[in-house]
């Protein structure tokens, strides 16, 4: 199929003219060569109004008075009744209506197909022209895939060490073309070679690939280039050999976008989708994508009631040349909290009908899980008793609020729960694990089955910046002998620190209305400086290695995160001080605050103390340095986690109980962790675990 040709040349000399002429070069636009389509006069008046009503422009072709060429010219059609042609020749054409002698032809092109009719006894009247359709006119295919107009794309071209800018002029995914905006053709002569081409629209990255000229139109006064991408699949991730599940969902999600490049609007059938990327079919004439290609703003629609929004990129295509087809690859590049939580229920829920993933849960069927399951003993509700009011309607905002500072996984069948687990976003780069329980299930195993929906949903946001989700941590008993073997269990298994740490904390509650002098002179306590982290990050890589400075980074600004709190209407704060003697440093002490239960056994709400200088640190002084952060605590028992975990026992305090608490990083962490949950406790993630 030969395209009609457009080309741009400077006008004959003439006083009014100051731009140059669309040339029209296809002198066999009318011929018959048996692709065409007729459609009749009706239906063309239906096209002409439907682009009235859009805002869009239709050309007309005129002979040029002074040559043979011809001339295009655009022009705005009118409202068309009856059998007559109006439209109005657009101002910035005064150039070429001053050098036309007569239109000839009324061109319509949609990008893929154009409409050709001849024009009869026209007339025209300064910039509005008038002339009678014909009863019919050709439709003519020109393209194998149609192309759309582009506007406020700039394109940078690199070869080598030469780079060219230009604007995209119109798009599709077989053939894109650049308006050069230098005219050098020493420079011109290195586009005949393959190069790497990068869109942007302002500040934002569109596309970067590798090209090819298909072809060009370099010595014309506004020089054209025509690009073909040679669409090699991209790696955004590293390869991982486990996968969140692809799913065939019925009733078929939809994606809706603004098209990055084009401005048109899009609205694809989901093939298939996973809570990492989904693939879309395309018919291979109305393709609109390319490898490489981002998308800044997708909307996922679950059956027109769930509406989730991300950024997207393209990441492969595969051609169906059966049925005609093109497959498109597209991996979420970042989607915000509630939305991949929908995602990843619905998904979930496709999987296994009992998995829900921070749904609206029934508060009595909460109540009786933690006290059944014993999760709240004893110890723990004589602790949260006294506030048990304030306790109660944090969980109600939790449970049924779902705000994005914290999730929740349950198991379920008929209302009850079976299984539980959750997490909170504890610090700018880190999620806390927390409150996993279970109970039997006829052959299943609930547990389990909680375990495998927070790998699903770990397994892929933590790649996506919204979430805040470098590290995740959790806090266990070491006499826990389940939760040892799944997350201790592993970090012995790796052997090593960097990717997965275990860190040992002794846990006591401190009375801070206990009577006790203040802090004796040549001490201080005070809020740390840049270089007091420096010494707190040293002791602890020393001591450890692991990954807890990294984790909670008590340098970092809290401020966002406590603002996202609080816009939710919860509490978060965490606050650094270091203990000194005569500028020594002899402890550290991490002030903790939250919402009383927002973690069961208060261990956000409560303070950490890393012991540097044992030496030097009596169980007084420690207890006036208490003294005097506990005050921001409502509660009288404060929790305090004290590292390294044997120093209260060397100075004569015998602590309630030891925490583990043990860390690990992303890629490809995580998906190791996945592999051993596998091989040690025989998850799957496309069947329910066996028992």
């Amino acid at each position: 199929m030969k395209e009609h040709y457009i080309s741009t040349k400077e006008p004959f000399n003439n006083e009014a003219s100051s731009v140059a002429h669309l040339f029209f070069q296809n002198g066999n636009l009318m011929t018959e060569d048996g692709t065409e389509k007729h459609l009749s006069r009706d239906k063309l008046i239906n096209k002409l109004n439907y682009l009235n009503f859009t805002g869009g422009l239709v050309s007309i072709i005129f002979r040029h008075a002074q040559g043979d060429d011809n001339i295009l010219i655009q022009a705005r059609p009118q409202p068309c009744v009856g059998t007559q042609l109006a439209c109005r020749l657009l101002p910035e054409n005064n150039a070429s209506i001053l050098a036309a002698d007569g239109p000839l032809v009324l061109l319509i092109d949609d990008g893929l197909q154009s409409y050709v009719a001849l024009l009869e006894s026209a007339s025209l009247n300064g910039h509005d022209l008038t002339a009678q359709l014909p009863e019919e006119c050709l439709v003519k295919t020109f393209r194998r895939i149609r192309r759309g107009t582009c506007h406020d794309i700039t394109c940078d071209i690199f070869y080598n060490d030469t780079k060219h800018r230009g604007a995209l002029i119109d798009f599709s995914p077989a053939a894109m073309a650049v308006r050069l905006a230098d005219n050098h053709p020493e420079k011109q002569a290195h586009l005949a070679e393959n190069v790497r081409i990068d869109l942007s629209c302002g500040n934002v990255r569109l596309f970067s690939g590798n090209c090819r000229v298909i072809r060009d139109e370099l010595n014309s006064s506004t020089p054209k280039v025509v690009y073909k991408p040679t669409g090699q699949k991209l790696h955004l991730y590293p390869q991982r050999p486990t996968r969140n599940p692809r799913r065939h969902i019925t009733p078929s999600f939809l994606i809706t976008f603004r098209h990055p490049l084009t401005g048109q609007f899009v609205s694809r059938d989901v093939y298939d989708i996973s809570t990492s990327g989904f693939s879309i079919r395309e018919p291979f004439a109305e393709q609109t994508l390319m490898t490489g290609m981002v998308i800044p703003e997708v909307t996922i629609d679950y059956a027109g009631i769930v509406k989730m929004k991300c950024s997207a990129q393209v990441v492969y295509q595969s051609e169906d040349s059966e049925n005609s087809m093109m497959q498109n690859g597209v991996a979420i590049t970042d989607i915000d909290v509630p939305s991949y939580t929908h995602l990843n229920h619905l998904v979930g829920m496709h999987l296994d009908a009992g998995a829900h993933v921070s749904t609206a849960v029934d508060m009595d069927a909460l109540w009786e899980f933690f006290f059944d399951t014993g999760f709240i003993y004893g110890e723990k509700y004589q602790h949260l008793y006294p506030n048990r009011e304030s306790f109660e309607e944090t969980y109600r905002k939790l449970y049924r609020d779902s705000p994005e500072i914290a999730r929740h996984f349950t198991y379920q069948k008929n209302g009850k729960i079976y299984g539980h687990i959750a997490m909170v976003h504890a610090y700018p780069r880190s999620w806390v694990i927390h409150h996993f329980s279970a109970r039997p299930l006829e052959a299943k195993v609930p547990g389990m089955l909680v375990l495998r929906q927070i790998m699903h949903f770990l397994n892929g946001c933590h790649r996506f910046a919204s979430f805040g989700m470098k590290y995740i941590m959790t806090y266990y008993r070491p006499d826990n002998k389940l939760v040892d073997r799944i997350f201790g269990g592993f970090a012995r298994e790796l052997g090593n620190p960097s990717g997965s740490s275990l860190d040992l904390f002794s846990y006591l509650h401190f009375d801070r209305t206990s009577p006790g002098p203040p802090l004796p002179e040549g001490f201080t306590l005070r809020e740390c400086l840049p270089d007091d982290f420096k010494v707190f990050r040293d002791f602890y890589e020393k001591s450890s290695g692991g990954l807890l400075f990294e984790a909670f980074r008590p340098d970092l600004d809290m401020k966002p995160l406590e603002d996202k709190f609080q816009s939710r209407g919860f509490k978060r704060g965490c606050r650094t001080y270091c203990l000194c003697q005569n500028d020594k440093h002899l402890a550290f002490f991490i002030v903790n605050q939250s919402d009383l239960g927002l973690n069961l056994s208060d261990l956000l709400n409560g303070i950490q103390i890393f012991v540097i200088d044992e030496s030097n640190l009596t169980r007084a002084t420690l207890e006036a340095a208490l003294r005097a952060l506990s005050g921001v605590y409502p509660v009288r028992q404060v929790p305090v986690l004290v590292y390294p975990a044997d120093c209260l026992a060397r100075a004569g305090i015998e602590p309630d109980k030891k925490y583990q608490l043990w860390i690990m990083t992303g890629d490809p962490y995580s998906e190791l962790f996945t592999d051993y949950m596998r091989r040690k406790f025989r998850i799957r993630y496309e069947e329910p675990p066996k028992q």
